[in-house]
């Protein structure tokens, strides 16, 4: 999210006036509404986001309580930090915030809100949901993917030189591309020659998916996104995703190796199969399912790279952690040359550090908003209908009351916790909860545990000469997952007895 919009608001000298002529006078604060800070005029809270929003909210929570309600603009917003507060949102009122904001760059990016993410609530989005979890995204379709994440690991690791410095967070986030892209699509992200559009369409779109528009908090202001040039580049890089998009189908639907259905299938096969099914309660159309697959790709590239990025982050800067997970991954891997993904079971302490980088650093703090259908109750608090509600699991995370020392990085606090990611466990959400929550954390998690499990069984890893662990950049950027604003760089050392054998691996 590119936090530019007090220069969107205050550039145009005279939207002031029509602020004023259009909303006239504020009205009172109503007493039954949550704790909320004081507010500007017009603009309301919109200047306590910052360019860290979730950091920004969570020092509020120590003056104003885990509960608040903010006025961004003119959309009346809660914001919760707790996890007994998120069980109420995403379990006990979960009708009530099941929906989610129409915001105009999903209106353009996914073909107007038609993906998973971001349909409105409803027979559509209950049908999509559907079909990603039962077609797309269930464990046996996840696992038949395996080949696939074992080549794109095995490229990874071939790309790096023992001894040399090397950028993990672009290596990462390349991983995380190519492995969607060709479980999406049947294709690379970056062709040979880098021919295709695909990769810079893309690029692109998850850009625009992270930035603002002023018509997102004052709607009826979406002109205002002509004068910032934002509506020009929706528009081109929406008929950019079609064409790229209808290319890809054509070759599809034509390539007479195009996979029958089957444990084969890429996304878009199932996608078109199932579009032909006579059984479906609302059509898919052609716009419905080219959404559908981008939001498989989008989900799932920024916050499985990010997630690899922090875990290697704290465990540079803790080498004694490193050092037992890499204990852990070599004895059960033995000498054989590889990691399998069977493997990944008997990896307990490796998933306990997944889990608490998590914790410290989740891949989107505030969640996907979500907005009330309905008014409801909430500790004694009236939520109006159509507020737009955030969960800082940032906050979460790092709430002494519910985590002992949480500024510290210990994995072991989970061993023999219950506390699970799946959405059940309310004091970790790095996926979210309830009927909204991510259907895909499986899929994520598979490429996150295989590739740390293989970077850490084959290379032995240090921060670069001079770089010591107190001097490794924590700062953020937010967007559609928040990543490191500095690279981490890290020297890979060849580890004798496990050495990393392409053939060997992709032969298997």
């Amino acid at each position: 999210m590119e936090i530019n919009y007090l220069q969107a608001l205050l550039l145009p000298l005279f939207l002031t006036l029509v602020f004023v002529l259009l909303f006239g006078r504020p009205r009172p604060r109503r007493r039954d509404l949550p704790p909320s800070p004081p507010k500007l005029p017009i603009i309301g809270h919109l200047h306590l986001l910052t360019d860290m929003p979730h950091v920004a909210l969570a020092d509020l929570v120590h003056k104003l309580g885990p509960m608040l309600f903010l006025q961004l603009g003119r959309v009346p917003a809660l914001v919760v930090s707790s996890p007994r507060l998120a069980r109420e949102v995403l379990k006990t009122h979960d009708h009530a915030f099941c929906s989610r904001p129409q915001l105009i760059g999903a209106q353009y990016l996914s073909f107007g809100c038609s993906d998973v993410t971001f349909s409105v609530y409803g027979p559509y989005w209950r049908q999509a949901r559907k079909i990603c979890v039962t077609e797309l995204l269930h464990s046996r379709r996840v696992n038949s993917f395996r080949r696939i994440r074992r080549e794109e690991v095995a490229r990874m690791q071939a790309s790096v030189s023992a001894g040399e410095e090397i950028d993990m967070s672009e290596r990462f986030l390349t991983l995380a591309n190519d492995i969607l892209c060709r479980v999406a699509f049947g294709r690379r992200f970056m062709e040979a020659g880098s021919r295709n559009r695909l990769s810079e369409v893309l690029a692109e779109s998850q850009a625009l998916f992270a930035g603002f528009s002023v018509g997102d908090f004052f709607p009826g202001l979406e002109w205002v996104n002509s004068l910032t040039g934002l509506k020009r580049r929706l528009e081109k890089n929406l008929g950019d995703l079609r064409a790229v998009c209808d290319e890809i189908i054509e070759e599809h639907e034509r390539s007479e190796t195009s996979s029958p259905e089957g444990e084969k299938e890429d996304f878009l096969d199932v996608l078109l199969r199932v579009q032909k099914s006579p059984e479906l309660e609302v059509p898919i159309t052609d716009d419905n399912l080219k959404a559908l697959v981008l939001d498989m790709f989008v989900a799932g590239t920024d916050t499985t790279s990010a997630t690899l990025e922090w875990t290697m982050t704290e465990l540079a800067r803790h080498p004694n952690i490193m050092t037992q997970a890499q204990e852990e991954v070599r004895r059960v891997a033995g000498t054989k040359g590889h990691v399998g993904e069977d493997d990944l079971q008997y990896l307990p302490y490796m998933k306990a550090v997944i889990k608490e980088t998590l914790r410290l650093h989740p891949p989107v703090p505030l969640l996907v908003p979500r907005e009330s259908i309905e008014e409801c109750t909430i500790d004694g608090y009236k939520i109006p209908v159509g507020s737009r509600v955030f969960i800082n699991t940032y906050a979460m995370g790092r709430d002494p009351q519910v985590w002992d020392d949480p500024l510290s990085y210990r994995p072991e606090r989970f061993f023999g916790s219950s506390i699970d990611i799946k959405g059940q466990d309310f004091e970790l959400l790095p996926f979210g909860g309830g009927r909204r929550g991510c259907p895909g954390y499986n899929f994520g998690l598979a490429t996150v545990e295989i590739a740390l499990a293989s970077l850490l069984y084959h290379f032995d890893w240090e921060l670069p000469e001079g770089v010591g662990a107190g001097d490794v950049d924590l700062s953020e950027i937010f967007g559609l997952a928040t990543r490191k604003k500095v690279p981490l760089v890290l020297v890979p050392k060849k580890k004798t007895g496990y050495e990393f054998k392409l053939d060997e691996v992709c032969g298997q």
